[in-house]
C-alpha cells in the first residue's frame, strides 16, 4: 500500500479547500448529528458519533426523487459507481470504492442478500418501496458484518408503523408504456406496528423484446414491551420478468427472456434486558430462483434454471460499560444451490456452511476521541478460517473539525458456485483478501445554511482474486488489484425545506500488471438538490458526471477506454389539494446517448406523470 500516493494531490487540494470554507458555528449541528445509522457498528448511532463514513438517504429524500429503484439513488452517494447494462430492468452492479462488484454487501435489516452461486448482487431488482432509509457504510467491515463487506456494506432499512394508521397511494405513467403502482400503510400502537407495502413497475425500452416487470411486496410487523424491546416479522418478496433484446451488438435475440423471484422472511428480535444491556438476534432465509429461456439460441442453450438459499443466524450482545460500548455475538450460515440447464444438471443442492464469532468496542475518550476496534473469526471446511481485524480513530479536534484515520482488513469467501460449478469452479479456491487504510476529516458548521464537508483518502491492496484462468480453465487465485482513491462530500442545509449534495470521488486503480481495473471511472461526481424549491414546487434535480473508463468490447473482446458522460434527471411535485399531490419527472433529461457498459446503450429521455394520495 502506498503512502505517498494516500496524501497524493486531490487530497491535500480538499483539504486545503477545506480550511477556507467558512464555518463559524460554534456548536455541532444537530440537522446531521440527529441523522441515525446501526450499520456503522451494529447498534442504533448517531451519525456524528462515530468516526466512519456513512451515508444516510431519508425516506423524505427518496420521496422527492419518485425513483422507484434503489440503484438510482445510489448514485448521489460518494464512492459509489453504478453501473447498469442498457435501460430498466437490466442487470445493474454497484463498484464500491473501486473494489469489485461482488464486494459490497448488500442486506435488508443486517440480513445478508448477496447471491450464494457466484457472489454480487443484481440492484435492477431491488426497489425504494417501504423502506425508512437507506445506509451506506464505506470501507472494510468484514470485522462486523462477514464476507462481501470488502468495499463496503449497503443496508436497507424498512418501515415501521407510528402511532396510529397512515398511508400513501401512488399511480403514474409515461413514455416507453411506462407503469408503476404504489402503496404503502403503517399502523403502530403501545405493543404493536404494521408495515405493509406494495409496487408494480412495468414498460418497455427502444427495442423489440426490451420489456420490464417488477412486483415487489414488503411487510414488517412487530409486537414491542418495554422500552426498545420488539420481536418482528419481516417479508420481501420480489417477483421481475424482463425480455433481453441482445447478447451483444447486432447479435438481436427477439424470445430471450429471463425470470427471477426473491423471497426474504426473517424474525429479528431485539431485547432491552436493562438501560446498560441489550440483546439481538435474528434468524432467516432468503430463496432466490431464476429461469433462462431462448428457444432460438443458435447453440442449443434454450433454457436454465437456477435455485440458491441462505439460511442464516446471528445473535449478539451489546453492552454499555462507562466510556465502552462493547458488542460481542456469534453467526451461522448455510448456503446451498442447485443448478441444471437442458444440457443437464450442474450442482445438486450443494452446499456449504460457516461458523462466525465477532467482537467489537467503542471507546469514547472523553469528549475528544473515539476509538473503534472489531475482530471477527469466520470458519468453513471448504477454504479453512479468516480473521478479520479493524480500528478507526476519531478525533474531535474542535466543535467543528473532526480528523479521521482507520485500518481494517476484509475478504470475500469463494462462492458455491466458484467452488463447484463443474464447468469452471474450483474447490481449492482461498478467500479473497484486503487490507485497507484511510485518513479524513470532517468540517460542520454554519454560514448562510447547515454544511457538512466530509473528506476521505484511501488505499485498498486487494490479493487472491478469484479469475479465470485460461490456460487450466477453472477459477484460480492469480488476480490483485491496489486502488487508491478520495472521496469528498458537501450537504448543506439551505433552509428548514431545502438541501443540497455534491458529491466527488477520484480513483487509481490497477491489477498488479499495470492496467486499469474496468468499469472504474478516474472521475465521478454528482449535484443534487432536494427539498422544496418553491412554496407551492417541492422535488428533486440531480446532475451527474461518470469520466473516462475502460471497459471490453463486445465485438473484439479488446479493452477500450470508454467515453465519459454527463445526464441529468428532475423530478417535481405539487400539492393541489391537502393530501393530493401531481407529479413529473424525467430520467436522462437531455437525452443523452451514453453506455454505462460498453455495447449496451442506456435508456433514452423518459418523460413520467403521477398522482400521490397520502391518506
Amino acid at each position: 500500500m502506498s503512502v505517498r500516493r494516500l496524501f497524493s494531490f486531490p487530497f491535500l487540494l480538499a483539504i486545503s479547500l477545506a480550511s477556507g470554507l467558512p464555518i463559524v458555528s460554534t456548536a455541532q449541528d444537530s440537522t446531521f448529528s440527529s441523522e441515525i445509522t446501526v450499520t456503522a457498528t451494529g447498534t442504533e448511532e448517531g451519525l456524528d458519533t462515530v468516526p466512519l463514513p456513512i451515508t444516510v438517504i431519508t425516506e423524505e429524500e427518496m420521496e422527492n426523487a419518485q425513483t422507484e429503484s434503489v440503484a438510482d439513488i445510489l448514485r448521489r452517494v460518494p464512492g459509489l459507481n453504478v453501473v447498469q447494462s442498457s435501460g430498466s430492468g437490466s442487470v445493474t452492479s454497484v463498484f464500491t470504492r473501486g473494489t469489485e462488484s461482488d464486494h459490497t454487501l448488500v442486506m435488508i435489516d443486517g440480513v445478508r442478500l448477496n447471491s450464494p452461486f457466484f457472489g454480487g448482487f443484481d440492484f435492477s431488482q431491488l426497489a425504494t418501496a417501504g423502506l425508512e432509509r437507506i445506509e451506506v457504510a464505506r470501507g472494510p467491515y468484514s470485522a462486523l458484518w462477514g464476507a462481501d463487506a470488502v468495499g463496503g456494506v449497503i443496508n436497507l432499512i424498512p418501515g415501521t408503523g407510528a402511532d396510529g394508521f397512515s398511508g400513501t397511494l401512488f399511480a403514474e405513467g409515461g413514455e416507453g408504456s411506462w407503469e408503476r403502482y404504489e402503496g404503502a400503510f403503517t399502523y403502530g400502537s403501545e405493543g404493536f406496528d404494521l408495515m405493509a407495502s406494495g409496487l408494480i413497475r412495468e414498460g418497455e425500452g427502444d427495442l423489440e423484446n426490451s420489456d420490464f416487470d417488477l412486483r415487489q411486496s414488503l411487510v414488517n410487523a412487530g409486537l414491542k414491551w418495554g422500552k426498545g424491546s420488539r420481536i418482528s416479522f419481516l417479508y420481501h418478496d420480489v417477483d421481475s420478468e424482463l425480455g433481453i433484446p441482445f447478447s451483444s451488438p447486432g447479435s438481436l435475440t427477439p424470445s430471450r427472456r429471463q425470470k427471477a423471484n426473491e423471497r426474504t422472511l426473517a424474525i429479528p428480535l431485539k431485547w432491552a434486558i436493562s438501560n446498560r444491556w441489550s440483546l439481538e438476534a435474528t434468524v432467516s432465509t432468503v430463496e432466490r430462483d431464476l429461469d433462462f429461456s431462448d428457444p432460438d439460441d443458435p447453440w442449443g442453450f434454450t433454457w436454465s434454471h437456477t435455485e440458491t438459499e441462505t439460511t442464516q443466524a446471528r445473535i449478539a450482545s451489546h453492552h454499555a460499560l462507562g466510556d465502552h460500548s462493547l458488542s460481542w455475538g456469534a453467526e451461522w450460515r448455510q448456503d446451498e444451490v442447485t443448478d441444471g440447464s437442458v444440457y443437464g444438471p450442474n450442482l445438486e443442492a450443494v452446499s456449504y456452511e460457516m461458523t462466525s464469532l465477532f467482537a467489537q468496542d467503542v471507546w469514547r475518550m472523553g469528549s475528544a476521541l473515539t476509538l473503534v476496534l472489531g475482530a471477527r473469526w469466520d470458519d468453513t471446511d471448504q477454504w479453512g478460517s479468516e480473521v478479520s481485524p479493524r480500528a478507526n480513530l476519531g478525533w474531535r479536534v474542535s466543535e467543528t473539525l473532526e480528523l479521521r484515520a482507520g485500518y481494517g482488513e476484509a475478504y470475500r469467501q469463494p462462492s458455491v458456485g466458484e467452488l463447484f460449478y463443474p464447468f469452471s469452479g474450483n474447490a481449492d479456491l482461498q478467500p479473497e483478501t484486503s487490507q485497507s487504510m484511510e485518513v479524513g476529516l470532517v468540517l460542520s458548521g454554519q454560514t448562510t445554511g447547515s454544511h457538512r464537508l466530509e473528506l476521505n483518502m484511501f488505499s485498498t491492496e486487494i490479493d487472491n482474486l478469484i479469475v479465470f484462468d485460461f490456460v487450466n480453465y477453472s477459477l484460480q487465485n492469480i488476480g490483485q488489484a491496489e486502488i487508491n482513491g478520495f472521496e469528498a462530500g458537501l450537504d448543506t442545509v439551505h433552509s428548514d425545506a431545502l438541501r443540497s449534495y455534491l458529491q466527488v470521488t477520484w480513483l487509481d486503480t490497477s491489477d498488479g500488471f499495470g492496467n486499469e481495473l474496468l468499469r472504474r471511472p478516474e472521475w465521478s461526481g454528482a449535484y443534487t438538490f432536494s427539498g422544496a424549491f418553491l412554496p407551492w414546487l417541492k422535488g428533486y434535480a440531480t446532475v451527474r458526471y461518470v469520466g473516462h473508463r475502460f471497459d471490453i468490447d463486445p465485438l473484439n473482446f479488446e479493452t477500450t477506454r470508454t467515453d465519459s458522460f454527463v445526464t441529468a434527471d428532475l423530478a417535481l411535485a405539487t400539492r393541489i389539494w391537502d393530501s393530493i399531490e401531481l407529479t413529473l419527472r424525467a430520467t436522462n433529461l437531455l437525452d443523452k446517448d451514453y453506455e454505462e457498459v460498453l455495447g449496451y446503450p442506456a435508456q433514452g429521455r423518459r418523460i413520467i406523470a403521477g398522482l400521490r394520495i397520502n391518506l
